[in-house]
């Protein structure tokens, strides 16, 4: 699997785990609404794992609902899976994080173009130091 759909896949199942622990997710008797919400989030995860063409549009959709209908439990998402997904989920960044990312993705092009093999994870975690002593 492609160093980036694996990110994607663990923010996912990371997301997934945080919320459970949060209202309403954390209750045994689910609204229809979660229910829902949940199953629709477990064929995301699946899309995902196989790489399925049109995930990333499912990922769009399952994201904007979660801010939506959960704005309380929106600091659970990790930003950059906002940015790898994109579409709709760019609108929930700001100005300069649209920038640092943009300036991740660069750099994550060059690697690819120098075809020197990453760990994403490492990159963001180097990135993010870079830009902070910058700052």
């Amino acid at each position: 699997m492609e160093s980036r759909t694996q990110y994607i896949l663990n923010a996912f199942a990371d997301l997934r785990q945080r919320f459970a622990e949060h209202d309403p997710f954390n209750t045994a008797d689910l609204a229809e609404e979660e229910t829902d919400f949940l199953k629709k989030w477990e064929l995301l995860s699946q899309q995902i794992e196989n790489n399925e063409a049109d995930y990333s549009f499912n990922a769009q959709e399952i994201l904007a609902r979660f801010i939506r209908c959960y704005p309380n439990l929106v600091p659970l998402i990790k930003r950059e899976l906002l940015w790898f997904i994109g579409g709709e989920c760019l609108h929930y960044l700001g100005d300069e994080e649209i920038a640092f990312y943009q300036q991740l993705e660069d750099q994550l092009y060059e690697l690819d173009n120098q075809q020197i093999a990453y760990d994403i994870h490492d990159e963001i975690s180097k990135f993010r130091n870079h830009n902070k002593q910058l700052h």
